[in-house]
């Protein structure tokens, strides 16, 4: 039994695949992939067009369809015989079958396949060595703010022996992970390139002699290493880096300002304000990013509070690529040792939350009494009681940066209510489809929009806890009306415009608690503190001072 969904169902499909059904030839009913290394497509097949829906065809509203003009009375026709041909609907010269409305075209922005190219640039990326780009231009004096990234710390000490070798022995180590991630961070770096480059294995080749297991030793001290084509590690906030690839989904201006935003807010939190005697924390800071993607947020986030709270942080995300490459994001920036310490990541579908809560409340099961053994869907087997730790939290900070724009997907199971359900295909509502498979699903409603992570949020937010989510501003009544229906207040909202010269907002990031109010309907829009709209760019294109204002206090130079 087919049916059109508004979203990927819960269950097998949104795990089978990172983007379900955005290529017809994908199928969901595949057995869960790995997490453990990008996965790399050579198919130049892309998602389905978005203008004929797959069918390869579109109406051509050029060719308006021939009307032949009804008989007079002095046709030989009878006016009964006129009347049984209109009655009975057969074909005649003043029968509607003349009216051919189904005439249609090839279509011309897919020429007829029904799907789009991937990505070019993307696809190109795959002929490419992986690269290290180079560290941001900075103004004079200009120092990044600490923690200091786990990989500089190493690099800082293997420079320190690299200068006392002997010549001979430094040109052997000129292909070393650390020392090119040096010469990538160099103040004075040569000139018209991006970044160093990084030819698959040659690194490790060069350091070990060919030694496989010198060169597997290597790989998986240094898992943050860009060996796979089209990889680049790119600056993010202070001496962090985060691994993304070209043409892919990468981190943008609206991740910055909701960690800006969830930073600033968190911090006024008198239990986790360093403005007291002992200039510590007063207890833990739980923090949890929804739909984390290549965990750009939650980095940014725990860059700027790890220092100052005793900080577990987790992030949840569904498509194995992003948590891959956030893992090892991470083993740069915090040691892989530490991962799962201070921040961990879980491989599953968020909105099992939700879904997982209410089997709670209708089979009246307690904490106590949960069966821990019990499969949830959406949550990979081995997830299972890392996924059982965050449900039975209460976080201090929930932050989301849902997508924006609908699709629809249509899928097949035994019946309409069969768990199993197979997406075949995903049409975009607005817009087209992104041509990255990965950028897909963080632009597009692929599992869920904003009322998924309002309902989210409001299952194991702590009754003082603060949820910053970041919203496209054509969806803000979407957002008041979610918050609302989930039994969230609005507190804050910071609209942010693109350029000083558009009159309206880009997005806006919402600061929200939990509705204390017995009566949701209770919740008022008066008590909202709505900030002045602040600009990205200027008229000539250059970074507004309001909003180089918030890069430098992410320790992202303006320059």
């Amino acid at each position: 039994m087919s049916k059109i969904e508004r979203f990927v169902p819960l269950g097998a499909s949104s795990l089978a695949s990172d983007a379900p059904g955005w290529n017809s030839k994908d199928s969901t009913s595949s057995s869960s992939p790995t997490i453990t290394s990008s996965s790399l497509s050579l198919s130049s097949s892309g998602p389905i067009c978005w203008k004929c829906k797959g069918s390869g065809q579109v109406l051509d509203k050029k060719k308006k369809p021939e009307r032949k003009r009804q008989r007079t009375a002095t046709s030989p026709l009878s006016s009964s015989a006129t009347s049984i041909d209109k009655d009975t609907h057969k074909v005649s010269k003043i029968s509607n079958n003349n009216i051919d409305l189904s005439k249609k075209k090839e279509c011309t922005v897919c020429d007829g396949k029904g799907t789009l190219q991937q990505k070019q640039k993307e696809m190109k990326s795959f002929s490419q060595p992986g690269m290290i780009t180079l560290k941001r231009k900075y103004k004079k004096d200009w120092v990044p703010s600490r923690p200091i990234a786990y990989a500089v710390a190493q690099m800082t000490e293997f420079m320190k022996d690299f200068y006392n070798l002997s010549k001979e022995d430094q040109e052997k180590c000129k292909q070393h992970p650390l020392y090119l991630l040096n010469e990538a961070n160099a103040d004075n770096p040569i000139n018209d390139i991006e970044g160093i480059f990084i030819p698959q294995s040659a690194s490790c080749n060069a350091v070990c002699q060919g030694d496989k297991k010198e060169i597997d030793d290597v790989v998986s001290s240094y898992p943050w290493l860009p060996l796979h084509p089209g990889e680049q590690l790119c600056n993010l906030v202070g001496t962090w880096r985060i691994l993304q690839r070209v043409g892919s989904h990468r981190w943008t201006t609206d991740d910055i300002f909701t960690a800006y935003v969830a930073r600033n807010e968190i911090l006024k939190k008198p239990a986790f304000s360093l403005n007291n005697e002992e200039n510590k924390p007063r207890r833990p800071l739980l923090y949890l990013d929804l739909g984390t993607g290549n965990a750009s947020v939650l980095q940014m986030v725990a860059w700027s509070i790890i220092d100052k709270s005793d900080l577990q942080a987790y992030g949840i995300e569904a498509r194995s690529e992003a948590l891959a490459l956030a893992k090892r994001s991470l083993s740069f920036n915090i040691g892989r040792d530490n991962l799962g310490k201070k921040i961990s990541l879980i491989s599953g579908d968020f909105r099992a939350i939700i879904e997982d809560k209410k089997h709670d409340i209708e089979e009246n099961r307690t904490t106590c009494t949960t069966n821990h053994n019990d499969n949830v869907a959406g949550i990979h087997d081995d997830q299972m009681e890392m996924f059982r730790t965050i449900k039975n939290q209460k976080f201090d900070l929930i932050t989301g940066t849902p997508p924006y724009f609908r699709v629809d997907f249509s899928t097949a199971g035994k019946s309409s209510n069969d768990a199993n359900r197979v997406v075949e295909k995903a049409v975009i509502n607005q817009g087209g489809m992104p041509t990255s498979k990965q950028s897909a699903p963080a632009r597009c409603e692929f599992r869920g929009g904003i009322e998924s992570y309002c309902d989210a949020a409001a299952t194991i937010l702590s009754p003082s806890g603060v949820f910053v989510v970041c919203e496209n501003w054509l969806n803000n009544d979407r957002v008041y009306k979610s918050a609302k229906d989930s039994g969230l207040q609005i507190q804050k909202v910071f609209p942010v415009k693109g350029t000083t010269r558009k009159g309206s907002n880009l997005f806006a990031v919402y600061v929200m608690g939990i509705n204390s109010t017995k009566n949701r309907d209770d919740s008022s829009k008066e008590n909202i503190d709505v900030s002045t709209p602040i600009s990205v760019r200027d008229h000539s294109g250059k970074w507004t001072a309001e909003y180089a204002e918030v890069m430098e206090s992410m320790s992202v130079s303006s320059a």
